[in-house]
């Protein structure tokens, strides 16, 4: 099943950004860490179109040119061949200006494969990208995302393959990592109370019953399938923060034994944004409107691959409609883990 963030995803993700720019502090501690060199290669794993981390980068490759100011620094924006790799690349190419005018470069493949040669990387970071699986561990009968469902027969499913997913993850950018070098994820998570991206425990409506419901209505009025309802499933899954660590306390586990070791973990809280702007503002339309776009951004391609685009869109249609009739019940609040790791000898 193709994976695609739509065309423009920065532009509809102000949520992604503020969660990036709420892991800045630690990206920093990751480049104060490391020791001194000639060259420093850093890697962004699943960047999408880039544009979200523009400023993390900024902050990153300055502090880096401050601390080692001889030093070439390499700046690598990774995503799958199908992603927006132009805007990728040109998002990349903002950094060029800097001192000491790092060297960009796109690696256009799945960060389910190595994307760089072994012991290079310096600091390797990945934000809200890793909670995509790498492949389906089947459809749900009676949902769209498999937390939501209340089929514990499918969570257990659905856990499997994200923890199988994350164990190789870890593995392969264990292998690239430098010794002494550092990771730095920061992945959509769940908390201990249940809570996650579009859960906030009945403060609001919770985004994927809702994205369920028109899925199913439309099944219901005949516009698509139930062959297509059942494969309009959204292939991702928020691991809580024990199974992040996992593999980390795991000395037999392949990331361990290649000497990947936890620095760091906490759970961070983002409100969502365009809720907040609504509530400053009064502007329903552009509330619909913007959060809308945000959740269409990353689950469309879940819907327009079992059913077309003309379903995905009047999935869309539908979603901020409800918005709009309702505004005081809709949020979309993050819930992420970060999680630093170094790479001892």
């Amino acid at each position: 099943m193709a994976i695609a963030m739509t065309t423009g995803y920065s532009s509809q993700t102000e949520g992604a950004l503020l969660c990036i720019e709420a892991a800045s502090d630690w990206a920093l501690s990751c480049v104060d860490s490391l020791a001194g060199d000639r060259h420093y290669i850093l890697i962004d794993y699943g960047a999408a179109d880039g544009g979200t981390a523009v400023g993390l980068w900024q902050k990153v490759l300055d502090r880096l040119h401050a601390n080692h100011p001889n030093a070439h620094l390499t700046l690598i924006g990774n995503d799958l061949p199908s992603n927006d790799n132009q805007a990728l690349a040109d998002n990349l190419a903002l950094q060029i200006p800097r001192p000491p005018k790092p060297t960009v470069l796109v690696s256009a493949r799945s960060f389910y494969e190595p994307s760089v040669a072994p012991e290079t990387v310096s600091f390797g970071f990945s934000a809200t990208a890793m909670h995509w699986l790498s492949a389906s561990p089947g459809p749900l009968n009676t949902h769209t995302h498999v937390l939501a469902s209340g089929d514990d027969e499918a969570l257990q499913r659905f856990k499997a393959q994200a923890m199988k997913d994350w164990n190789h993850i870890l593995e392969l950018r264990s292998r690239e990592l430098k010794v002494g070098g550092r990771l730095l994820t920061v992945n959509l998570s769940r908390d201990e109370q249940g809570l996650y991206l579009g859960e906030n425990g009945g403060e609001t409506r919770n985004v994927h019953d809702q994205l369920h419901e028109i899925w199913r209505g439309m099944a219901e009025e005949k516009l698509i399938s139930e062959e297509q309802y059942r494969s309009g499933t959204v292939n991702n899954f928020y691991k809580s923060p024990e199974e992040f660590m996992a593999p980390l306390k795991d000395p037999n586990s392949p990331a361990h034994r290649n000497g990947l070791r936890l620095v760091d973990q906490r759970t961070v809280y983002v409100k969502c944004p365009y809720r907040r702007r609504w509530k400053e503002n009064g502007d329903t339309a552009a509330f619909a409107a913007g959060l809308m776009a945000t959740i269409r951004s990353w689950s469309r391609h879940s819907f327009a691959n079992a059913a077309g685009t003309q379903a995905a869109d009047m999935v869309y249609q539908r979603l901020e409609k409800r918005i709009a009739e309702a505004p005081d019940e809709w949020s979309l609040d993050y819930v992420e883990h970060h999680q630093m790791m170094e790479r001892v000898g």
